[in-house]
């Protein structure tokens, strides 16, 4: 059984948080997580349920049984729909929503400025159950969002039911995406990207698509107050069984919001508030009509994301010797948020690439690990793992149970794929780098450390 330990101090963003846009004074509390589910989210549902102004109904329940719900405000012509987590490892608007529901709450001036113009459905956390073990299908394993045309998966049916019941005017469609999305050709991350999905293969573009692209048109603005060139458009490539593309084919204005990466900021709280700010605006631009006046120039002028732009760690120039000499790059993957399992993404020249983190090995060596057998008890403090790492030992053996772990460092054991002479894809990251003047440095689930100050270089985060 392989383990790995990992100490949740190396995921602090203290030192890059105020760098983040603001928060909104009504961004709720407990929900700065990587990881939202339904758990999560209780407490707030409960708290709207008791709250005259909103219409909160069970729509209906996930495969394995847990409730789906729909919070309803406001008395106007217009319908705006919202969902969210219909990838259950998707958390970033979800929170939003819930920062949305309370300023709807209690800024009393703002909710009535639209809400005999508007009424809006939400519906937060569309597969609960993906939600719960943090994957994007839910438990049949299915794309909830490439099941519009077949709807097998009872949350995809309910999503439908809900459009054909309310006939929605706007509809938007709430997810994430990658931390290695860039926002275009440049070595910046998209924070946020948009989408007016396309409804058939030629793209058209009926007043329906219009009226979704010139709404982007003002979220853009807020986009570039907040994140300047972190902004991305999605490719508009006609998915049929996607269900943005069928809702925009089903007259109802539809906007994806992707929510990405920011700097220092593993939990996504950046997009969160970029995503308040963006749906705030629309309600304000929906009901006084304003995005009517907006032509589609700033919808284009959005550079298009570029995908796997980016890469967690790169070790730039590492010179290889098995039977033969070589150099290369090697990519890293730290399988964030969680981290369970760093791997080598890629070698090779990786020079298209932007690191969120880089090291010049220049002048070192790869070294391969060798494993430590835990034949009695070991209690590992820093300063032990840092002599055994000394000694080449990258990972443990034997029964966890021997091992009691006090350091800050993360700690694999039982690692069935044994580091190897050379640098392999999908690989573990741990391994050793040697420097010509003999100093070292271990790579651990992704993490260099300098061993002989025991400084880490890098950390998980982006």
């Amino acid at each position: 059984m392989r383990k790995l330990l990992i100490p949740m101090i190396l995921f602090s963003t203290a030192a890059l948080s105020a760098q983040l846009p603001p928060a909104s004074q009504y961004e709720v509390p407990d929900l700065n997580k990587a990881q939202i589910r339904q758990a999560d989210i209780l407490p707030y549902l409960e708290q709207v349920k008791q709250n005259p102004l909103f219409d909160t109904e069970q729509i209906g329940s996930s495969y394995q049984g847990r409730p789906i719900y729909r919070i309803s405000v406001g008395e106007g012509p217009v319908t705006v729909l919202m969902w969210s987590q219909m990838h259950g490892d998707e958390s970033t608007a979800t929170p939003a929503l819930f920062d949305l529901i309370n300023r709807i709450g209690k800024d009393k001036d703002w909710r009535e400025s639209w809400e005999d113009r508007l009424t809006l459905h939400m519906i937060p956390m569309l597969n609960p159950d993906g939600a719960e073990l943090a994957q994007r299908h839910n438990v049949q394993s299915i794309d909830i969002n490439r099941d519009a045309k077949d709807l097998q998966t009872p949350e995809g049916r309910i999503l439908m039911e809900q459009a054909k019941t309310l006939k929605p005017d706007f509809g938007f469609n709430l997810h994430d995406q990658s931390r290695f999305y860039s926002a275009g050709p440049v070595p910046k991350t998209a924070t946020i990207s948009l989408l007016a999905p396309a409804y058939d293969e030629q793209k058209s573009i009926n007043s329906i698509r219009q009226r979704a692209m010139q709404l982007i048109g003002v979220m853009k603005k807020v986009g570039d107050q907040l994140i300047p060139e972190q902004m991305g458009r999605y490719d508009d490539t006609y998915a049929h069984r996607a269900f943005g593309d069928t809702l925009s084919g089903m007259d109802i204005s539809t906007i994806l919001i992707e929510s990405g990466s920011y700097p220092g900021d593993v939990n996504r709280q950046a997009a969160r508030r970029v995503n308040l700010a963006m749906l705030e605006r629309s309600l304000e631009s929906i009901a006084s009509k304003s995005y009517l006046a907006m032509d589609l120039g700033p919808y284009h002028d959005i550079p298009m994301n570029e995908r796997e732009a980016f890469r967690d760690v790169i070790i730039q120039d590492l010179q290889i010797e098995d039977a033969h000499q070589y150099r290369l790059d090697i990519a890293l993957d730290l399988d964030l948020p969680e981290a369970r399992l760093a791997k080598i993404k890629d070698v090779g020249d990786l020079s298209p690439f932007y690191p969120f983190f880089e090291f010049d090995a220049s002048d070192w060596q790869y070294q391969t690990g060798k494993a430590w057998q835990l034949d009695s008890a070991l209690k590992l403090t820093d300063e032990r793992y840092l002599e055994l790492l000394r000694q080449g030992y990258s990972h443990f053996a034997g029964e966890p149970e021997l091992l009691d772990s006090q350091t800050g460092f993360p700690v694999l054991i039982n690692e069935q794929n044994a580091p190897t002479e050379r640098p392999q894809r999908n690989q573990p990251a741990v391994f050793f780098m040697q420097h010509k003047d003999g100093r070292k440095i271990a790579v651990i689930n992704g993490l260099l450390i300098e061993l002989e100050s025991g400084t880490l270089l890098n950390s998980y985060n982006t």
